[in-house]
């Protein structure tokens, strides 16, 4: 049983290993992916918590606009760049989370969006900070000092956000499985309750709302990095409508924002190509079809056929509904 399991995300990790290799024109696109994914990733971790955020997207421009800041100063270090984006994305979380975890429902939503605006408002008027709507360069072509080809660092950048994706995977699998996770979605639940136990409900956002942020903050910077330039829609609404569309396409869990990246971007690639001016019909039956028929998103039907091939295992789980692990 668990050995099936093994064999099958094996099976998994060494077709996205080969990505590269069979289509090496497409090595940026998936590497976007990656970097989408870590931002539905972020969405669905307050998901647990049954709360929605409108304005991720102002963690996912700050981690991008932190490496456009900093490349001047070590555009031969990527590794570094990306990794103080993810932090700049954590710290922001942190000091609006202060504020925001008090909220629940539309209200949480609201000031998540509320405050994303205002940023891009800043973003936008900053014109000799931030090069106003124009956006800011971001020059990165080596890491850890050494300088690469563009087509080798391209390939470097996709391994290194497939290896970040597996060790973060690991990381929070094992924090959605601690008490701390498991408070998630008991806070989702009944509040109150958790509040009777003594345990403050939002502590535990806060520090579930400062890893959304950190993740956030790092599909902006791999973001950032791989497109060399930042601007300000990347903290706009529809860049964090994006994000929710993507976690709701792929559920909760690990597995699932990525899944729903991988088709969020297959469809705004594949089907512009035949519906310049109106793809987003198709990728909106597509959502329909999602809720109608798979209301745990991608990663509900990858529990559904797992439960299939091992149903002992799912019994031994005994997890309560949508948390997937």
């Amino acid at each position: 049983m668990q050995a099936g399991r093994a064999a099958s995300l094996a099976a998994l990790l060494a077709c996205c290993a080969v990505l590269p290799v069979i289509l090496p024109r497409d090595t940026f696109q998936f590497t976007i992916v990656l970097s989408a994914g870590f931002a539905g990733f972020a969405v669905a971790l307050l998901l647990e918590a049954g709360l929605l955020s409108f304005g991720h997207a102002l963690f996912y421009g700050i981690g991008g606009y932190t490496v456009a800041a900093l490349s001047p100063l070590v555009s031969h270090f990527a590794v570094v760049l990306i990794l103080a984006g993810a932090i700049a994305g954590a710290v922001t979380a942190v000091l609006t989370g202060l504020f925001v975890v008090r909220y629940r429902g539309v209200f949480f939503a609201m000031l998540n969006l509320a405050m994303a605006m205002v940023a891009y408002s800043i973003l936008l008027k900053s014109y000799n900070l931030t090069g106003g709507s124009d956006g800011l360069v971001v020059d990165v072509s080596g890491i850890v000092g050494a300088q690469l080809s563009p087509q080798a660092f391209g390939r470097w950048l996709f391994y290194f956000s497939l290896g970040s994706a597996l060790l973060l995977g690991a990381v929070m699998r094992r924090y959605l499985r601690s008490p701390a996770g498991w408070a998630l979605g008991a806070i989702e639940d009944r509040e109150i309750r958790v509040e009777y136990l003594g345990i403050s409900a939002n502590r535990v956002l806060l520090q579930a709302y400062t890893l959304s942020g950190f993740l956030a903050g790092l599909g902006g910077a791999i973001s950032a990095t791989a497109v060399g330039h930042v601007a300000p829609d990347a903290v706009y609404w529809t860049t964090s409508t994006e994000f929710v569309v993507i976690a709701v396409l792929g559920g909760r869990g690990v597995l699932g924002p990525f899944l729903g990246a991988a088709l969020y971007e297959l469809l705004s690639i594949s089907a512009a190509q035949y519906l310049s001016n109106s793809w987003q019909i198709l990728l909106g039956a597509v959502i329909l079809l999602v809720i109608r028929f798979a209301r745990g998103g991608l990663s509900g039907l990858v529990n559904t056929c797992e439960a299939m091939l091992w149903p002992d295992r799912m019994r031994e789980r005994g997890l309560p509904r949508g948390h997937i692990r």
